[in-house]
């Protein structure tokens, strides 16, 4: 308890950059992937090639190996990277961007199911009462889409969090790397590791838990 004790402040900061990485993923991830599922989904075949080639790439490989190319193997090959964000600063901005690149192939697919699953009857009434495909897709479509993929969005976001682990290998200070900072000074790894995964369930349990409830507001299996 005392070796506990005397790390939690170094392991709590550690938990707030792996808040903030996630939430920063969660977000782009969502705009990605809403905006990679409507090209899937898209008549006009160039977007459905890029989206589907986007989705399959990001898929089909490793997140550690995709945050290794991004962040180290980007910068070799276009040193302009670095003149742009800096060489500090890139880093960070490269394990965001691979992190949320990875999770939105993933939130692509979900978003589709979601679009898929509503009802074809409801885009023929919005064109029957002249509404445009943006206006249907805005209105109609994806408000009754959002209900149906809560539960598989929830659990998507639950897994970023956790890939924010991986981000420790690429020299990222966030809840795994601060944890094995620790445990390099101290030898504690039971101790030390042991907290950092009850930190780990403590945000994903609150995250289901509030999913839960705006899933039960939301009435979806009644609607």
């Amino acid at each position: 308890m005392d070796t506990i004790t005397s790390s939690l402040p170094q392991l709590l900061q550690g938990l707030w950059h792996t808040i903030g990485y996630s939430l920063l993923a969660i977000v782009l991830a969502t705009i990605i992937g809403l905006i990679a599922a409507l090209m899937k989904l898209s008549k006009f075949w160039p977007w459905k090639a890029i989206s589907t080639v986007y989705v399959e790439l990001f898929r089909g490989t490793p997140l550690l190996v995709q945050l290794f190319f991004i962040v180290f193997g980007l910068p070799g090959a276009f040193p302009v990277l670095n003149q742009i964000f800096g060489p500090k600063s890139y880093p960070f901005i490269g394990a965001a961007a691979g992190l949320a690149l990875n999770e939105g192939a993933y939130i692509t697919e979900i978003v589709r199911a979601g679009i898929l699953g509503v009802d074809r009857g409801q885009r023929e009434a919005a064109e029957s009462i002249g509404m445009t495909p943006f206006q249907t897709m805005r209105y109609i479509i994806l408000p009754q889409a959002f209900k149906r993929m809560i539960p598989p969005l929830v659990n998507q976001f639950a897994q970023t969090i956790k890939d924010t682990s991986l981000l420790a290998p690429i020299g990222i200070l966030e809840l795994m790397y601060q944890g094995q900072i620790i445990v390099s000074e101290n030898f504690e790894g039971f101790a030390i590791y042991g907290t950092v995964a009850i930190l780990y369930f403590i945000i994903i349990f609150i995250i289901t838990r509030m999913a839960g409830y705006l899933e039960r507001r939301l009435q979806i299996d009644k609607r």
